[in-house]
């Protein structure tokens, strides 16, 4: 199917700072999924309670996410304990094979992390989550016992993920997802999927001009499980991405461009007000870095060749320890760019935000997190979010999504397949891009 360029050829209003409150869904949102819902055990009568337990649900989420990380930082960091990095899944097979016995080395590195937590140390990282624990478990008296359990509870997790449900098949897995921690994870290589639905945006409906974009879940580069690396402070990425890939492909002009970043964790939301406010310098790696099976795919080499040229000044890294294999640079965002982002938090299955409509919403890596419940209401709020013609991307390849995105009346248009790495012996490492478009009010 093509995209059709004559919903994008009326000339858009110029952006102006809009004042964006959040409003909470209702039933009548819903009409579109309603009969849907009802067989799911849903009504008008019982919708408000629903959503009430959905908002504590996400909370709750949102706590567990933040412990995640910190136990993998806990586990991995090697900035405030000279005992070697423990790997989570080689960690959670002994714990759970063992009948629950906490290593030694983890109850050591536990403590040797809550006396960094009382020392001076500026380390960025440290000081974001000395907050989280400070906040989460004031008594300092039982941090100690509170993050072997959590350690605990991590490991159940990464072990049913890794030695469970990956043997059971991908649906074991994503039924995991749905109750887990909502992770701020964030990599480079979503930003490639992101100009590739961009790109194929761009060749379809060459007209096209974006002037208001709405990024959910824009996450954080914390401490991922696998992965980690400590060369640089906390990121957020995806945003200058997506006004990278804007710019670099004429989509859009930063000087008539409002990109929001919507997230439910407000740890995030305030680094990316910082951002706003101070131009980060970005640290960028590529997550997947390269070994003897292992090779990259020469667009997504060239596109990393590409990245930051259109938001800021490209540089080295100062530090390029545990970098080997990984694609790397430095880019200074320019003010003006930083400029075009704010943030808002938002629970994206509960609330929506009121105001200006947006002409693309992005949501990557984040409707795995939800059951097909939560999905219609997410669903239903970026619809109401999207002007008329708008474009909505993400790369959910849940079957059910086709359905329910054309019930809201956003029908999908285009997928494709973007392979980022080739694997000896292996499928790709690759991702899909979806893109569906609001039909236009007549």
């Amino acid at each position: 199917m093509r995209l059709c360029a004559a919903l994008f050829a009326t000339s858009l209003l110029v952006f102006t700072q809009t004042a964006w409150h959040a409003a909470r869904i209702t039933w009548d949102d819903l009409a579109p999924l309603h009969a849907t819902l009802q067989s799911r055990g849903l009504s008008q009568a019982s919708f408000d309670g629903y959503v009430n337990q959905a908002q504590k649900d996400d909370e709750r989420r949102v706590r567990e996410g933040d412990l995640d990380h910190l136990i993998f930082y806990a586990l991995q960091s090697t900035r405030f304990t000279g005992r070697p990095p423990i790997e989570p899944a080689l960690s959670s097979k002994y714990l759970i094979e063992s009948g629950q016995h906490v290593p030694a080395d983890v109850r050591g590195r536990i403590g040797d992390l809550l006396k960094a937590v009382d020392s001076p140390s500026v380390d960025p990282r440290l000081t974001y989550f000395r907050s989280l624990l400070r906040a989460t478990f004031p008594n300092a008296s039982e941090r100690q016992s509170a993050l072997v359990g959590e350690y605990t509870r991590v490991m159940k997790f990464v072990y049913d993920k890794e030695f469970v449900a990956q043997r059971a098949g991908p649906a074991a897995v994503e039924d995991l997802y749905r109750s887990r921690g909502l992770s701020t994870d964030t990599e480079v290589e979503a930003g490639y999927v992101v100009y590739n639905g961009l790109g194929i945006l761009k060749s379809v409906a060459p007209g096209t001009r974006i002037h208001r974009v709405l990024i959910i879940g824009p996450g954080l580069d914390l401490a991922p499980r696998t992965g980690f690396l400590e060369t640089s402070a906390p990121q957020s990425y995806q945003p200058w991405a997506v006004i990278d890939a804007l710019v670099s492909l004429d989509l859009a002009r930063v000087d008539d461009l409002s990109v929001v970043g919507a997230d439910i964790n407000p740890r995030v939301v305030d680094h990316l007000h910082e951002a706003h406010r101070q131009p980060p310098m970005l640290n960028l790696v590529s997550g997947i870095g390269e070994t003897s099976t292992v090779h990259l795919a020469q667009d997504y080499l060239d596109y990393f060749a590409r990245l930051g040229r259109s938001v800021g000044a490209i540089g080295e890294l100062a530090q390029r320890k545990q970098l080997a294999g990984h694609q790397s640079k430095g880019v200074r965002i320019r003010a003006d760019v930083a400029h075009t982002l704010s943030a808002e938090q938002l629970d994206i299955v509960t609330t929506r935000l009121e105001g200006t409509q947006f002409d693309l919403i992005v949501a990557t890596n984040i409707l795995p997190y939800f059951d097909d419940t939560k999905l219609m209401l997410a669903l239903s709020n970026i619809q109401a979010m999207l002007m008329p013609g708008g474009v909505f991307m993400h790369n959910e390849s849940r079957p059910v999504m086709v359905s329910l995105t054309g019930a809201l009346g956003m029908r999908f248009e285009q997928s494709r397949q973007v392979t980022i790495a080739s694997v000896t012996g292996a499928p790709p490492l690759a991702d899909t891009i979806w893109l569906h478009r609001r039909a236009a009010t007549k």
